[in-house]
């Protein structure tokens, strides 16, 4: 582990980007009074719970606390800064050792960080990636499977520290740091508005948000974190999924083009992005051929093979390439997406036929071929009598001869383009696929890093740079039907150590098993009783505030639940329901009535 003194040096000299020890720092915005941001009226605490997911449910966790940390706000169970302590799943339950101790915490426990009048205030967690600096509270919980399971509470603003640094780099542009700063602020709302009673928001891989912790050394993203402190983008009453990506190839992608599911996206749009495009460091592969198909064996091959099966009816063999005519984007996966499946080739092909060919000595001319076959039949067959007739040599041999019309042969894309000629970009099917034709031949391309949806990161970084646009310019761009609020979080400050009731040892609730739902009222008029029905007796149905996908969830009701539908469906299919514990809205089709 790093020096604790030069580290805690460097973050002084940085005081400017500082993180807090209580609730966040305010900068004044240094947004424009006229960049159409408006105060927002949703209100929110600003905590975050992170599922770091990435430590992979360790047996063990060596954790090095960096300010002072009590269990559960228990003055009697308090830890001073830079002690290390390690905690471990025993099979049954976690031990706590630390300075030659060794505790039984039961099966779960939470350390809280308390006021400090350090730079620094968080955790260093061996076991994680970086050495870098984990800022709240953190709970672990022993998996019934086995192993531990940490959640860490952070501030909003602390948390996108470590969010910003790893999905941008800190070199690039300011105002494309801060763009990505307000959707990845925007993306952890919504995932905490859609979390229900889950025990974590979201969690600290790509399957969220990569998430690495504090490091003072990136100063630019801290400035522009700083500088969009509480900026959202908000849709139809609730958070936008403001989904982003390495490099969209060319064109910003629909959900629904690359993903299942229906949700309601009126805040993106599908264009084109010649920001990405002109950026030389958007990733794309290639591959170039002549106009004989030279250049790739394994090109060549698959073009022959198709062009055999085209052929096979007729007979034709020992086929050659003799030009590539053209190669055509074919088949979108969703239509408008320029997702294309297919590339089609049209081919000028030759075959081999065995015709009589003079021999020296010949004292005739041999008969001329035709295009018929049955007619090449009948004068090899006079040419033969002639031959024999005046005992002339004769020989039988091959020509070659051009087929009369092209053929048009299909290559599929993302099978045989992608991964047969190793030229994919992604795990899953993203890529888009142009053609480039040049003098000797054609260039494939394959663009696309990532899913293309939302926000292309390569394309922010050149509107930033060289066009030198702001944020709200980048964030327009990307998510035009989004409008964007400012949130003032309502964060307490974090308590002293000395204003914490006196007590020794650990003051904190007992585990409780989870609770059996209540039993239902009474109906009313109007009013029945139904069941939850899930494909998927696994899967969960979000109850939400209101009639809208983008509505905070309430809870999340298992398949079998029953509850009371308070009346009829509206036009979208939504209906009020009610349990003895929540209230709120699902939609009919998931319910199935008593």
């Amino acid at each position: 582990m790093k020096n604790k003194i030069l580290r805690a040096a460097l973050a002084l000299l940085l005081a400017c980007a500082l993180l807090p020890t209580g609730a966040p720092a305010r900068a004044l915005s240094l947004f424009g009074s006229d960049d159409g941001i408006v105060q927002s009226t949703l209100e929110d605490d600003g905590v975050l719970r992170v599922y770091l997911k990435s430590l992979g449910d360790p047996q063990n966790l060596t954790l090095t606390l960096a300010g002072v940390y009590t269990v559960e706000h228990d003055a009697g169970f308090r830890f001073a800064r830079n002690t290390e302590i390690v905690l471990s799943d025993s099979g049954d339950t976690i031990y706590l050792c630390v300075g030659g101790l060794t505790l039984d915490m039961g099966d779960s426990l939470t350390l809280t960080r308390q006021a400090s009048d350090e730079a620094e205030n968080g955790i260093y967690i061996a076991e994680s990636e970086k050495d870098n600096l984990y800022v709240g509270d953190l709970t672990v919980t022993r998996n019934d499977g086995g192993g531990l399971r940490p959640v860490l509470s952070i501030q909003m603003e602390d948390y996108l520290c470590g969010v910003v640094a790893y999905e941008m780099s800190d070199s690039w542009p300011l105002e494309a740091l801060k763009a990505q700063a307000v959707a990845a602020r925007t993306y952890a709302m919504q995932r905490k508005w859609n979390a229900g009673d889950r025990d974590y928001d979201l969690v600290d891989t790509t399957a969220d948000q990569v998430y690495k912790g504090y490091d003072p050394q990136y100063t630019n993203v801290l400035q522009a974190v700083e500088e969009t402190a509480g900026v959202v983008g908000t849709y139809n009453g609730g958070f936008a999924t403001c989904y982003y990506t390495a490099s969209n190839g060319g064109t910003v992608a629909l959900p629904s083009d690359v993903w299942s599911g229906d949700g309601d996206y009126g805040y993106l749009m599908r264009r084109d992005d010649p920001y990405d495009l002109a950026n030389p460091n958007s990733l794309v592969t290639s591959l170039h051929f002549s106009r004989k198909a030279e250049g790739s064996p394994k090109l060549k091959a698959m073009l022959l093979d198709a062009a055999d099966e085209a052929l096979a009816e007729q007979g034709i063999e020992d086929i050659r390439i003799e030009e590539v005519l053209s190669v055509t984007p074919a088949e979108e996966k969703v239509e408008g997406s320029r997702m294309y499946t297919k590339l089609r080739f049209s081919l000028k092909l030759s075959y081999s036929e065995m015709v009589y060919i003079a021999a020296e000595g010949d004292i005739g001319a041999p008969m001329p071929a035709t295009d018929s076959a049955a007619a090449n039949q009948v004068l090899f067959s006079i040419d033969y009598l002639r031959r024999l007739r005046r005992a002339c040599p004769f020989e039988l041999g091959p020509v070659r001869r051009e087929l009369a019309e092209p053929v048009e042969v299909e290559l599929d894309v993302y099978g045989q383009i992608k991964d047969e000629l190793d030229l994919g970009l992604n795990g899953s099917d993203y890529e888009l696929v142009s053609v480039v034709e040049e003098g000797d031949g054609y260039t494939i391309e394959l663009r696309r890093f990532g899913h293309g949806v939302g926000m292309s990161q390569r394309g922010a970084q050149r509107m930033a740079g060289v066009e030198e646009m702001g944020c709200t310019e980048i964030l327009k761009f990307y998510y035009p039907g989004m409008t964007l609020e400012k949130i003032d979080w309502d964060a307490p400050e974090l308590e002293e150590l000395e204003a914490l009731p006196e007590s020794v040892g650990r003051a904190r609730a007992e585990p409780t098993p989870t609770p059996t739902p209540a039993p239902l009222p009474e109906l009313e008029d109007g009013q029945y009783y139904a069941v939850v029905q899930l494909g998927d007796a696994s899967s969960t149905l979000n109850l939400r505030q209101a009639p809208t996908t983008q509505s905070q969830v309430v809870a999340q009701l298992a398949s079998g639940r029953r509850l009371i539908v308070c009346g009829e469906a509206d036009g979208e299919g939504w209906v009020q329901v009610r349990t003895a514990e929540y209230e709120g809205y699902v939609k009919l089709e998931y319910l199935k009535a008593e």
